[in-house]
């Protein structure tokens, strides 16, 4: 037996080898098998809709069973959407991804029609429609390589995490071949102008911040009980800002006897879960949790005095705080992505750095000034009519009308 050891270089040469031929080689093949899998449930998707259809390109509306379907900001964005292109002619669809372990799923949202894509390479799988008038990326995150025509939606800077420092290169690829490009808030345009001045010269990019039906959340009679009702009216999760409202409440609570507080929107984790419940049974009778529907959003504003948006990281124009200033909540909000687009400091809200003590001190001071409260308050009702879902509604009719006036040159 011959246990003489290979030369160094041998070793070497098969490992370079292997990296080259073998293993890409593998990596090809098992894709070129999936293909014809995935073309034919595209097939299939195309065959279940009219022309002329939009294409919705979104990671989630349901869960991938297709079983629960989410209430988010995102959500509610794309299903108005939808009613703009269907009172345009259009046939709005959209695809998400599904699970590769069960088979194609259809839902109805309005006038949505939602497909769960069963496989496990959603956005390789995007490329291979045909059947379209133009499609929308939702959200601005890597989808692959896009098709044509194409609008993508900024919902807020996706890549501002805690985690890790940005990759441009990756933020790049992302938007360089996009048509035609709607941000909901300015920081992003600003990012990808500042970041990429050269580069993305000629980006069409169209700044188009969400929206509120002002016929719907409306200022209504408040209580007269003697209290002051403050709402954190979102997601309880790190990113929102759950643990900078966790520190800043107790002491507040104590300060203040008539103040009660409620969250409202769904607790992510068992941590914060085990937190909430800390808070409640702390403070029995003052602190509740619940989650709701949509259609109960605009009584919780109602019954509220002060609202509470202390995002962290990733936040657009969020719709929290215009349904809040709409209805006459005093919102406190961090000077975090699109919010400084919403809020002017002290005139129709406060904007506070992304700590608990200035959520503390800012709480404290409107707490300790009902004239303040007032003004603001006032203020508030007066620019939500800036940002009217009707106003909303004609410049995404004006991208739509556009997009389609290039398809027809």
């Amino acid at each position: 037996m011959n246990n003489k050891k290979k030369p160094f270089y041998k070793k070497a040469f098969r490992f370079v080898r292997d990296i080259v031929t073998v293993r890409p080689l593998r990596k090809y093949i098992s894709r070129r098998i999936n293909e014809p899998k995935i073309k034919k449930i595209v097939k299939t998707i195309e065959s279940k809709y009219n022309m002329p259809a939009v294409l919705i390109f979104q990671h989630a509306m349901f869960d991938t069973r297709g079983v629960k379907c989410f209430n988010g900001g995102a959500e509610r964005y794309v299903t108005d959407l939808a009613d703009i292109l269907k009172s345009r002619g259009y046939t709005p669809i959209l695809i998400q991804m599904g699970d590769a372990k069960i088979d194609l799923w259809e839902r109805n949202v309005g006038n949505l029609r939602i497909f769960g894509l069963p496989v496990k390479e959603y956005s390789r799988a995007l490329q291979f429609f045909t059947k379209y008038k133009f499609v929308i990326y939702s959200g601005a995150v890597s989808w692959g390589k896009k098709i044509h025509p194409n609008i993508l939606i900024s919902h807020g800077i996706t890549w501002d995490t805690h985690a890790e420092n940005v990759n441009p290169q990756n933020i790049f690829n992302i938007f360089h071949d996009v048509d035609k490009f709607v941000s909901v808030d300015t920081n992003t345009i600003s990012w990808l102008r500042t970041t990429f001045s050269k580069t993305l010269k000629n980006f069409d990019a169209n700044y188009i911040p969400n929206y509120v039906d002002t016929s719907v959340y409306k200022p209504n009679a408040r209580k007269s009980d003697g209290k002051i009702y403050i709402t954190f009216p979102r997601r309880a999760s790190p990113e929102r800002g759950y643990w900078l409202m966790s520190a800043a409440l107790p002491p507040i609570m104590e300060k203040y006897p008539d103040v009660v507080f409620k969250f409202v929107g769904f607790a992510h984790g068992t941590e914060i879960n085990n937190d909430i419940m800390r808070l409640i049974n702390k403070f029995p009778g003052r602190v509740t949790h619940c989650a709701v529907t949509p259609d109960e959003m605009p009584s919780i504003y109602q019954s509220t005095d002060i609202s509470l948006v202390p995002t962290i990281y990733a936040e657009g124009t969020s719709l929290s705080v215009l349904e809040a200033m709409a209805t006459g909540n005093v919102v406190i909000a961090t000077n975090i992505g699109g919010l400084p687009n919403l809020v002017l400091d002290g005139y129709n809200g406060l904007l506070i750095n992304p700590m608990g003590r200035d959520l503390m001190i800012a709480l404290d001071r409107v707490l300790s000034d009902k004239k303040l409260r007032t003004q603001i308050s006032d203020n508030a009702i007066h620019v939500a009519q800036a940002f009217d879902k009707k106003i909303w509604i004609q410049r995404w009719e004006n991208i739509t009308k556009q997009t389609s006036n290039n398809i027809n040159k």
